[in-house]
């Protein structure tokens, strides 16, 4: 057999804990067992000293006065009944349900503010995230409009450039447009004033038949030529030529001889001669 050491309640072997205190158990002494007189804990009958209070028993008076486990069991049971039903009185039994509901109702009552303030927490919490969430969304697009502000400002500075650009390149273009049509005019002014060039055999003229007279056509002598427009040089006298070089305007070129509408140039450096229109130059200086 096995008992509690906590309320000496007996056990079979098989059984490790009491079933009403959570005890372990331990091997039952088969001994006689007496009641300690200052913790009443069952002790050994012959124990010298309580090992539950360490009392030490001097002499016979200091052993327990009340009746032990063996003189109980001689006791009737109905009567064992009537004194714990007596110990159980209607007031006490009010005080005890009274009690029950109080303590009942204050923990239902604390459940309900638990569960309140548990649901107000959450709430507070999501409203607090989806603030959180407003608020970085309207950073986000502060963010993107504060750039797209600075590219519309950017483009507005290049716009603005561009635009002045264009009307000081349309000022540049009138402007050469104005230059263009005074070259024009010097061109057809110095056209106009220069003198006919013809060949040292036109001192004899032979008379032709007016039937026969070849359509007029500028003659030209050796000498220095100013270019009064932009031309090339040909490698023969053809606007099919091999074109060698072009000379700008301004140009001084030396000019040998002429044939036909073209003016052959000899270089200084030694390069091959060349022919330019006799259009594109005018007669400076002639060859002594």
């Amino acid at each position: 057999m096995k008992r509690c050491p906590n309320c000496s309640v007996e056990y079979e072997d098989n059984i490790g804990f009491c079933t009403k205190d959570g005890r372990a158990l331990v091997t039952a002494n088969t001994s006689r067992a007496r009641l300690c007189p200052h913790c009443a804990n069952s002790i050994e009958e012959n124990a010298a000293k309580c090992p539950y209070c360490k009392a030490e028993f001097g002499s016979a008076e200091e052993r327990p006065q009340w009746p032990g486990r063996d003189e109980m069991a001689g006791q009737p049971a109905h009567s064992r009944g009537q004194a714990g039903s007596r110990a159980w009185t209607k007031p006490a039994m009010a005080t005890l349900a009274a009690s029950l509901i109080v303590v009942l109702g204050l923990g239902l009552f604390l459940i309900a503010g638990y569960r309140q303030r548990n649901d107000a927490r959450q709430l507070e919490e999501t409203n607090s995230k989806q603030v959180h969430e407003r608020e970085e969304k309207i950073r986000t697009l502060e963010g993107e409009l504060k750039q797209l502000r600075q590219e519309l400002d950017k483009s507005k500075s290049q716009l603005t450039s561009l635009t002045a650009k264009l009307e000081e390149n349309q000022k540049e273009l009138s402007s050469a447009q104005q230059r263009l049509a005074a070259a024009t005019q010097e061109a057809a002014r110095v056209a106009a004033k220069r003198p006919s060039i013809a060949p040292a055999s036109s001192a004899r003229s032979v008379k032709t038949p007016a039937s026969q007279t070849p359509p007029a056509r500028r003659s030209a002598e050796p000498g220095v030529y100013e270019v009064i427009r932009a031309t090339s040089v040909r490698e023969e006298p053809s606007t099919t030529a091999r074109r060698v070089t072009d000379i700008n305007k301004g140009t001084k070129i030396t000019v040998v001889r002429a044939v036909g509408n073209w003016l052959e140039v000899r270089s200084k450096q030694g390069r091959p001669p060349g022919y330019v229109r006799l259009d594109d130059a005018i007669l400076v200086s002639r060859t002594n």
